[in-house]
């Protein structure tokens, strides 16, 4: 059996107190497994997401009351005014979480271009 690498697209999110949060867009199959039909995989954990209690696997499915279906609306949707806070909405396993987060005081993070990878592990 030959499986075909799937391109994923990854934001990897730098500084202002981030200190490295990696997001990367899901296969529709993966989403589907855990009962959601959008989200983005956390693939790196940094300071604020370490803080904040997120899990390398933890599904990010929305932004301050805000579907997330890509990372553009993810770099969207934390480029708007808030302080330097997010609340996020995430799955982990089949539990739903309420994440608050706290991006940097009054400053927002530098996003790195999302880019393609061919990677596709995924940790459950």
């Amino acid at each position: 059996m030959r499986l075909a690498a799937l391109a994923l697209i990854v934001l990897t999110l730098e500084g202002g107190g981030s200190g490295g949060l990696s997001l990367r867009e899901l296969p529709k199959a993966t989403l589907h497994s855990i009962g959601l039909g959008y989200g983005l995989g956390v693939v790196k954990l940094g300071a604020a997401g370490e803080r904040a209690g997120l899990r390398i696997g933890d599904v990010i499915y929305g932004v301050n009351h805000s579907r997330i279906y890509s990372v553009q609306e993810f770099s969207q949707a934390i480029a708007k005014p808030n302080d330097g806070r997010v609340g996020l909405l995430v799955r982990r396993g089949k539990t739903d979480l309420y994440v608050p987060m706290d991006l940097g005081a009054g400053r927002h993070p530098e996003i790195t271009p999302p880019r393609r990878s061919t990677d596709t592990l995924l940790r459950t």
